[in-house]
């Protein structure tokens, strides 16, 4: 599992925090005001943070007609200037998400519309995704993570109760009941790790990737309530309905935080291979203990009993909901597409994994050189993010492609569907 965690996806995965409804591109004038708040905060951190500065080239983008809005102009091909900034309009196969891109001979920043209109989301998420355009400079390239332990009762009890100590943390008003909030969740983590071969490289992992970037939005935001805000967002994490994919936006930040009061120069002295638990363990003298005994003695001051009933609760109801996914993306007919290699955005708040086979997606987007596959209604992502499989049951064609049960494929020229191996079952080839 470890090496599977540990492969570079590289440019071709997207990450799509929030699922936002479109809006009409912004005037000149009001995506000039978002540049020149960019360039302010990057300006304002001057490469302190991580050694290198976040500034560079932005992209506004419409999720619903592909426009654009850039604060330079294109390379390869020239855009359209207007005022103070240029406009074009995205290729088909290219995922709209907030992310990380190459395109038209510059990495950018794309920012998906609508932005935030209130502060500090708006600045968190400025500084969020500037840090995944330069990650890979300072050593933190992205990888690819499976968290199927965080869909079990005791994965996702261990978790919420983790969150909960980490909101105690960071509204303690005495440095003796931070350093105890710390060391419970440092706990919980623990247990946790201890009881899920691959758990402890794969929360860091994520961890490192979309946790770190929400920590350097947040810090770079200029956000006077830091630590208030980041409880009141710990405070919602307990109560998400899957962590698979989105559990580190939540620790993440709360380490980092804790981490700077406890060792402000951890960011410069990082070895890039620790977690960030194992640091905060290092610069607090805490000794997590991953015993029954000491999760058990912890848990009790975060409502353990309480948790564990309502995971169990879950996990009855999530069991069906299992099985029906199962049954349609695994046992029963459906098309498989090639994603080697794809460019993909997804929704990391709908995921449900689905050992061994892979990862269930609620809402995915995967565009290669076969076409693109919309999915709003779940994709199943095989483990090695090779192949996304969708029900093909009441599959129609249409004049662009195909369209099933809450997908729509859009296929380039000289490809079609094939029968593949398995009887029912459907692949793509390209037409002989």
């Amino acid at each position: 599992m470890a090496g599977r965690i540990r492969r570079r996806i590289g440019l071709a995965l997207l990450w799509l925090p929030v699922v936002a409804s479109a809006q009409a591109v912004p005037d000149a004038d009001a995506a000039d005001a978002a540049f020149r708040r960019m360039r302010q905060l990057c300006a304002a951190d001057d490469g302190r943070a991580w050694g290198v500065r976040l500034c560079g080239p932005v992209l506004l983008a419409d999720p619903a007609t592909r426009r654009v809005v850039a604060d330079r102009d294109g390379v390869d091909t020239a855009l359209e200037r207007d005022g103070t900034v240029f406009r074009g309009r995205l290729p088909d196969d290219m995922p709209v998400a907030n992310t990380a891109v190459e395109w038209n001979g510059r990495r950018w920043t794309m920012l998906m519309l609508p932005l935030p209109e209130e502060e500090p989301a708006r600045s968190i998420l400025f500084m969020h995704e500037a840090w995944h355009r330069i990650q890979a400079q300072a050593g933190l390239p992205p990888t690819h993570a499976d968290q199927d332990h965080l869909e079990t009762a005791q994965g996702r009890a261990a978790l919420r109760l983790e969150l909960r100590a980490l909101h105690a943390a960071m509204v303690a008003t005495r440095a003796d009941l931070r350093q105890q909030a710390g060391s419970d969740a440092m706990t919980f983590r623990a247990w946790r790790q201890a009881r899920f071969p691959g758990a402890r490289a794969a929360e860091e992992a994520l961890e490192r990737h979309e946790g770190l970037a929400e920590y350097t939005g947040r810090l770079l935001a200029q956000d006077a309530a830091l630590e208030a805000h980041l409880a009141e967002h710990l405070r919602r994490g307990d109560g998400l309905a899957a962590y698979a994919r989105s559990f580190a936006y939540y620790t993440g930040p709360a380490y980092g935080a804790l981490l700077d009061r406890a060792a402000p120069d951890w960011r410069s002295a990082w070895n890039r291979e620790d977690g960030l638990p194992q640091l905060l363990a290092a610069a607090s003298g805490a000794q997590p203990d991953a015993s029954d005994a000491a999760f058990q003695l912890a848990g009790r001051r975060y409502g353990l009993a309480a948790v564990e009933a309502e995971e169990a609760t879950r996990a009855r109801h999530q069991a069906e909901a299992v099985a029906e996914l199962r049954a349609r993306l695994v046992d029963g007919p459906v098309l498989g597409v090639p994603v080697n290699g794809a460019r993909f955005s997804f929704d990391p708040n709908r995921v449900t994994p689905l050992p061994p086979q892979g990862a269930v997606y609620g809402v995915i987007r995967v565009a290669a050189d076969w076409g693109v596959l919309d999915v709003d209604g779940d994709g199943l992502l095989s483990s090695d993010w090779k192949r996304l499989s969708v029900a093909h049951a009441g599959a129609r064609q249409t004049a662009a492609g195909w369209t099933g049960p809450g997908w729509v494929l859009t296929l380039a020229p000289g490809w079609e569907l094939r029968p593949a191996a398995r009887e029912g079952d459907w692949t793509l080839r390209r037409q002989e």
